[in-house]
């Protein structure tokens, strides 16, 4: 009896993960059917998220390191940082790692 590798690891490889899947999927349909086959997609897909969320922390702090609220009390401000920094890394993180082969 052949089984996908797919259904035998029930790994959650959050939202990086699935986004890569479904990149390589698309981008890359025979390396997805490659990885899928050998049961290797759950372990690559957690692998990437895992690298895209630790870039993503790295930039977020760096950015915010180099960008003090003016006004250290506010919170609006630190919003607004905070959100400016989440998008810039997010950006990074979609282009270096999760639209990459692997």
């Amino acid at each position: 009896m052949i089984t996908l590798g797919e259904a035998e690891n029930s790994t959650d490889v959050e939202k990086y993960g699935r986004m890569w899947m479904d990149y390589i999927q698309k981008e890359y349909p025979q390396r997805y059917r490659s990885l899928v086959r050998f049961g290797e997609l759950h372990d690559k897909a957690a692998e990437v998220n895992e690298v895209a969320y630790e870039l993503l922390e790295d930039i977020e702090n760096e950015w915010l390191r180099k960008h003090k609220p003016k006004q250290s009390n506010s919170f609006v401000e630190m919003y607004r940082l905070r959100t400016q920094a989440r998008m810039l890394a997010e950006e990074v993180v979609l282009h270096d790692v999760v639209n990459c082969f692997h």
